[in-house]
């Protein structure tokens, strides 16, 4: 029997060595939103170069941008999603909305990690104005790939803008869901915490990272929660939340810079 119970034994090591060898392994992920309103401030001066440096600074490994101008009169006609990535030495991508001023209005993503796929994802119009939303696919490491979005969904308030919001989000789940990977999206929700949009985001599973008493993005006339950053874990990837800041800046933008860091387990 002692051979047997030392055979035994061993077989009990080298699973549990197994075991072991397959424990999770952890990284830091730096995300960043920002609406920078296409270089206007608050003193309404265009200096695109404020927002970069403000970017810089904060250092995100992702940043998803709103009200971009690509070629605009308004913004001195040049490629701002170009200008930015190299002043900030991050991969840029620009999602159109519309044409707007002889060159293009909408979003971009600036990554430090490797973009696997990209997806101009178009959403329901808004009242106003059409939609899209940025999805990457996204190697932060080896064997761990997620899903990053970026949105700007429609302004409008009210009923009708509170239900173009709901559709643009329901498009983006359904898309999300059909990737089957652990995902975040980020950006000027354009609505509050308890609103009909962000329900919907919370019964399909996604977690809303509550930001405390110093909450209000939107520095405007009218001062709102409205930058928000959500995550759903999938099988593989989870995601645990370390800190959450809105940087005080009161001149470059109407929008404060939003900044998580998080950590990601696969």
């Amino acid at each position: 029997m002692k051979p047997f119970c030392n055979t035994v034994l061993i077989l009990v090591i080298i699973a549990f060595s197994q075991v072991a060898c397959k424990q999770s392994k952890i990284l830091e992920l730096r995300v960043m939103s920002y609406n920078i309103k296409h270089g206007v401030g608050m003193d309404e001066v265009l200096d695109l170069s404020r927002a970069c440096r403000t970017i810089k600074s904060i250092s995100p490994d992702l940043c998803g941008m709103q009200e971009i101008d690509s070629y605009c009169e308004r913004s001195d006609s040049i490629g701002q999603v170009e200008y930015i990535s190299q002043k900030t030495s991050l991969q840029g991508t620009f999602g159109k909305f519309m044409e707007y001023q002889g060159g293009e209005y909408g979003m971009a993503t600036l990554s430090g990690k490797p973009i696997l796929s990209t997806r101009k994802l178009k959403l329901p119009d808004g009242v106003y104005e059409p939609r899209i939303s940025l999805v990457h696919e996204l190697e932060l490491a080896n064997e761990c790939i997620i899903t990053f979005s970026n949105v700007h969904f429609d302004w409008i308030e009210g009923e009708e803008g509170s239900a173009a919001r709901l559709a643009q989000a329901m498009t983006l789940v359904k898309y999300i869901d059909s990737l089957g990977r652990g995902a975040i999206i980020i950006g000027d929700f354009n609505c509050t915490p308890n609103s009909p949009t962000m329900s919907y985001f919370k019964e399909q599973g996604f977690v809303f990272a509550e930001k405390g008493d110093d909450n209000l993005s939107f520095q405007g006339e009218e001062k709102g929660e409205i930058d928000h950053f959500i995550y759903r874990d999938s099988e593989k990837v989870k995601f645990q939340l370390k800190t959450i800041v809105l940087i005080y800046e009161p001149i470059v933008s109407d929008h404060r810079p939003l900044v998580v860091d998080v950590e990601v387990s696969y």
